[in-house]
């Protein structure tokens, strides 16, 4: 098996706690999505806009006609359109009603915790190479917020519904950037394997699911057992979409979690890439919840800060660079969405009201009023020289 150099010292120490799954990661460094791979290479030469028109054809199904779509495309959307017959709708009900009552805690855990623990491991490396650092973060933010929204709200993820369309696109997204990267001297290939490989995109994949439904708990969520298996399941099937390999997926909650501690365990150690990604995330949040002016957003993201190290454990927070602070922030908010659950139990006409600004606030991180559709894709290695998209 090719190791990159990087994961060497890793792999052992995951390998000695399970080999098998650490054999599975490793190996998936240096595989792509041959799918969507073959895309991006038949679209090479159209501009941004023809892009658009035919990516738009093929994901919205506005026209049955082939003319003019590469056979590559034709097969990958042919391919996402099939779904698993594990996949129970039944289930993603209970996610979506779970999902809506928690959704402030769910997005917070998913800033200050899955997002940052993504951006500790070699995923920040293609990140900060493509990125301006503020407008990317942005960006990311908007992007996760929004698939995320549409991913667990009913019907999102049926084949042509929002959250579908916007997994396939954040995946030919990951596959031109991808292309980008492996054309540059900025990316080792030898030593970093294939940039934003099928194993990062199982390792976030689990950190987005089994492990945020971890500091979704810390911070006092109220999803039931059965609610944290469902919205897993739906995250295993949105993993599928986004070209994860079926013999890799995870298949729960537990083996959720177990995927990303034994893919954490193999990448190398956080170095100033992770540093500056997962920095610029916790100093970006405040812009994403409208929080502009200079003093408060300062405030809010050392606040931010605050919540991550207490998700992702001091060992983490340290070798990101987090500030210290002796007051704990995590305990508080716990005890604040107890107590709103337990206020809206005794007055449904404030639990009413509550529902329906979280639903507001919901949307307005999603951003859909400003949310302009496109599938235009990154022309450009840095995002700063790349055409709109």
């Amino acid at each position: 098996m090719n190791i990159p150099g990087a994961y060497a010292a890793g792999y052992e120490a995951a390998r000695a706690r399970d080999p098998q799954l650490a054999n599975a990661y490793i190996r998936h460094t240096t595989i792509g999505d041959p799918l969507a791979d073959a895309v991006i290479r038949d679209l090479g030469s159209l501009s941004p806009e023809e892009i658009h028109d035919i990516l738009a054809r093929v994901l919205e199904g506005a026209e049955t006609s082939h003319h003019g779509i590469p056979d590559s495309l034709l097969a990958f959307v042919r391919k996402a359109r099939q779904v698993p017959d594990w996949f129970d709708r039944g289930r993603a009900r209970v996610a979506s009603q779970a999902f809506l009552r928690n959704s402030d805690i769910v997005l917070a855990a998913l800033v200050g915790g899955s997002i940052v623990e993504g951006f500790s491991t070699l995923i920040s490396k293609s990140f900060r190479i493509r990125g301006r650092l503020v407008v990317a973060a942005i960006r990311r933010l908007k992007h996760n917020g929004m698939q995320l929204v549409e991913q667990y709200l009913p019907g999102g993820m049926e084949p042509g519904g929002d959250g579908w369309r916007l997994t396939l696109r954040a995946r030919l997204v990951h596959a031109q950037s991808r292309h980008l990267l492996s054309g540059s001297d900025e990316w080792n290939r030898e030593r970093y394997g294939m940039p934003l490989s099928a194993a990062h995109v199982l390792l976030a994949g689990a950190a987005f699911s089994g492990r945020l439904m971890r500091h979704v708990a810390t911070l006092g969520g109220d999803f039931t057992r059965d609610e944290r298996e469902a919205f897993v399941h739906v995250w295993r099937y949105a993993g599928i979409l986004f070209g994860i390999p079926e013999e890799i997926i995870f298949r729960d909650e537990a083996s959720a979690i177990r995927t990303f501690e034994i893919g954490r365990m193999c990448e190398p150690p956080t170095d100033h890439d992770g540093i500056i990604m997962a920095n610029s995330v916790v100093n970006s949040a405040p812009i994403i919840v409208g929080v502009k002016a200079p003093p408060e957003r300062r405030k809010m993201a050392r606040t931010v800060t605050q919540v991550s190290r207490e998700l992702i454990g001091d060992e983490l927070a340290d070798s990101l660079r987090f500030p210290r602070r002796k007051r704990k922030v995590v305990p508080w908010l716990r005890f604040r969405h107890r107590a709103r659950r337990t206020m809206g139990r005794v007055l449904p006409g404030l639990a009413a009201k509550q529902n329906q600004e979280r639903f507001e606030a919901l949307m307005e991180f999603a951003s859909f009023d400003e949310f302009e559709h496109s599938y235009k894709l990154p022309t450009a290695l840095h995002d700063e020289r790349s055409s709109d998209w």
